[in-house]
């Protein structure tokens, strides 16, 4: 009789293992479905002195096809913008911002006016010409069309809201800085960028140049296979080769030119906003609650157009900012050079800057061959939360061109609760808490306008345990403390290189202001202890089940939502909770 009970015991092991994967769950971004177009268009920016050309090139994907009333996911949106040497306050050395585009979708005689928002560029050191080149970027919301035929993607205007950063002495006193500067970089002078406030920051608009098109992609959308399943995601948007076209000519008939009506903020990448401007063929307001944003159709018949996010949070702030230090052993080394710079110095603190994301995804447990959903985005799924930018390490002076930023991150997983089959066909659920053991150490190295792949690591431990655990219906006791012997180590990693030529490495892109995909190929699982009752020891069943190499983690994190910013500032009306990833 006591065979069974173990036997029982090291299936139900798998379920600690697909749990602990879980544990930080920091993560993600729209899948796309394909390698994304460029399109380069001319804008007339107006900007102090008078408006001046500037040639934008805008870059996003879509699926190669979609199905009538089922929700396709475009892929995330980038926005390179030149900055010309003069459009920014004398002293500037940096700027970050953020940026929003008009955008106009029409199918079938039905058009939907929608604003694209919460686009952000990073803090993007500038040369001493004063030249620069931003890159924006972020997710939009998936598309609803209610009939069969060609969805056709236009862009209209563009806004920049740019936050300028100077350069003042790092230390509180006015006392200048030793030379060699802070610990670790020798040679430096300690630098402390500050955003200008008030009229520091430079708001930009942007309209299409004459004879600007601006037709971004189009989609085609077959008839659906069951009618009336409006708001499922579409198998389409997961593979097949991207439909985008870069071409500034005329767009198909039907489709709205690219401007944009006037005063229209529309559901932006998370139906956020106001109101959803009518197009030529009207549109339904979005309601401040975050509802869908649909067209009204321009003709009998035509199609329904619909913007919205799959999921509904109904959250608009973040939990506590986390306090505390990056962890010394998760960064990089500072490289040595004259013009390297870590900012703050020793002894000195930024304040807090609260920001947070939903983000969702699967476990997978390689001695099961099992995944298992991690933050249910359908189950009051949990944040992370954020202290953005802890320190900057930074060289735009050649031969050493460096950019690297630290942030804390924090995740407290709820219970969660699992289910499989043991041995194939007996139902076993079990009880699985998460303890983080400290923070989340957030770096991101790399830079977007020095062709550099930006990379970001996200580390930290974590702890599992299991509990009320249950065979066919029968508990199985295994003890209050069953929980992994060491912590567990996680280091999910991102990457942004779609600018690079060639495309990057052809994956979506993370970033952690807009989200994207996080993963760990090689995540390994430590042995289990406290397992048994009764004098009956679990340790090296569990141990010998789950622990080990080659489990991995797969992670969706959605834009983040960072309070303290100006509108759009991702936090309303609801921060976005992202589909899971499609691959597992």
């Amino acid at each position: 009789m006591r065979g069974e009970p173990t036997r029982r015991a090291a299936r139900l092991a798998a379920v600690a293992a697909a749990g602990l994967l879980a544990g930080l769950l920091p993560g993600t971004e729209p899948a796309s479905g394909g390698q994304a177009a460029e399109l380069p268009l001319a804008y007339d920016c107006g900007i102090p002195g008078g408006s001046r050309p500037v040639t934008v090139e805008l870059r996003q994907g879509y699926p190669a096809s979609a199905t009538a009333g089922v929700a396709f996911q475009p892929g995330q949106l980038t926005v390179r913008v030149p900055l010309p040497a003069g459009v920014l306050p004398s002293g500037t050395v940096g700027v970050s911002g953020t940026a929003s585009l008009a955008a106009t979708i029409s199918s079938g005689g039905s058009s939907l006016a929608t604003d694209w928002s919460g686009l952000t560029a990073t803090v993007t050191p500038l040369p001493g010409s004063g030249n620069g080149l931003l890159t924006f970027t972020g997710p939009v919301a998936p598309v609803t069309v209610s009939a069969p035929g060609a969805v056709v993607f236009t862009a209209g205007t563009l806004s920049l809201d740019l936050s300028p950063l100077q350069t003042v002495p790092a230390s509180p006193s006015p006392a200048a800085t030793p030379s060699g500067g802070p610990s670790g970089s020798p040679g430096g002078t300690a630098l402390t960028l500050h955003a200008a406030a008030g009229p520091g920051r430079l708001a930009v608009s942007c309209t299409l140049a004459a004879g600007q098109q601006g037709q971004l992609g189009t989609v085609a959308v077959g008839a659906s296979a069951a009618p009336g399943t409006p708001g499922a995601t579409a198998s389409g948007s997961a593979g097949g080769s991207p439909s985008s076209t870069a071409s500034t000519g005329a767009t198909p008939t039907g489709t709205a030119s690219g401007s944009a009506a006037p005063g229209g903020s529309g559901s932006g990448i998370n139906s956020a906003g106001p109101s959803a401007s009518s197009s030529a063929s009207g549109s339904k307001p979005l309601a401040s609650s975050g509802k869908p944003t649909s067209s009204a159709p321009g003709r009998p018949g035509a199609p329904v157009i619909s913007v919205r996010p799959a999921y509904h949070s109904g959250v608009d702030t973040c939990p506590p900012v986390p306090t505390g230090v990056l962890d010394p052993a998760r960064l990089p080394p500072v490289p040595v050079g004259h013009g390297v710079h870590v900012i703050p110095p020793a002894g000195v603190e930024f304040p807090p800057n609260p920001a947070c994301a939903y983000a969702d995804g699967f476990a997978n447990v390689a001695k099961l061959g099992q995944a298992t959903l991690i933050n249910d985005p359908a189950r009051q799924p949990t944040l992370v939360s954020v202290n953005m930018t802890r320190r900057f390490v930074v060289s735009w002076q050649p031969p050493v061109l460096y950019n690297e930023a630290d942030s804390l991150g924090e995740m407290h997983l709820p219970v969660a609760d699992s289910t499989f089959l043991t041995y194939g066909f007996v139902p076993t659920t079990a009880k699985m808490e998460f303890t983080s053991l400290g923070l989340l150490t957030i770096v991101t190295v790399g830079n977007t306008n020095w062709n550099q792949p930006v990379l970001s690591t996200i580390g930290g431990y974590q702890s599992i345990r299991i509990f009320d655990v249950k065979v066919n219906g029968v508990p199985l006791d295994v003890g209050p403390t069953c929980h992994t012997a060491q912590p567990v180590d996680l280091v999910l990693h991102g990457r942004q290189d779609d600018y690079l030529p060639g495309g990057g490495d052809g994956k979506p892109d993370y970033t952690i202001q807009t989200g994207g995909p996080l993963s760990q190929t090689d995540l390994f699982i430590p042995a289990f202890t406290g397992c048994g009752s009764h004098g009956e020891s679990f340790d090296n069943l569990f141990t010998a089940a789950v622990s080990g190499p080659g489990n991995s983690l797969n992670l969706m994190q959605g834009p983040l939502c960072t309070p303290a910013s100006d509108q759009p500032n991702g936090c309303e009306p609801e921060i976005v909770v992202p589909d899971p990833p499609r691959h597992r």
